[in-house]
């Protein structure tokens, strides 16, 4: 994928996520004080309403993962996080569900306190995006055993 598409994807994500916080303004000109957050509002050029996020404590980031690797042990981080599949096949997993296969375009939502782990697919490089939705500590969990990432457990 080239270096601008996965800009583009990025980006796309994170006004998506309401990470991009830009003034609003009336169809007149007026200035208009912008919505306490999470509210949905109109928005110019676009049909549906849109709710921007309070940002505070975000992170983002880019993750390549080896073929055959992935995290070493099961966790939760304290607040919500999401993962956008970039390039490759990954695998991802929530504790209790089988394991979810991640293909380029792919998205998935990890609730907060929930333990969870993710990865590359055995024969392939992996490379997701990821924010973790507010200031969060990550808390490990038991070893991923080949079991557990090969979905026999």
């Amino acid at each position: 994928m080239s270096r601008r598409l996965s800009t583009c994807l990025v980006a796309g994500a994170l006004v998506g996520a309401g990470l991009l916080i830009a003034g609003a303004s009336t169809l007149r000109g007026e200035p208009q004080a912008p919505p306490p957050a999470g509210t949905p509002v109109e928005a110019a050029g676009f049909v549906g309403k849109t709710a921007m996020l309070d940002s505070t404590g975000y992170s983002v980031g880019r993750r390549v993962f080896a073929p055959s690797s992935h995290n070493a042990t099961w966790h939760a981080h304290t607040v919500g996080q999401l993962v956008f599949a970039e390039s490759g096949h990954g695998r991802l997993q929530i504790q209790g569900q089988p394991v979810r296969v991640l293909a380029p375009g792919d998205s998935a939502y990890v609730p907060p306190a929930t333990m969870h782990w993710h990865g590359s697919a055995p024969d392939e490089t992996f490379t997701m995006v990821f924010i973790t939705m507010g200031d969060s500590t990550t808390s490990q969990g038991a070893p991923i055993t080949d079991d557990v990432y090969l979905g026999r457990k």
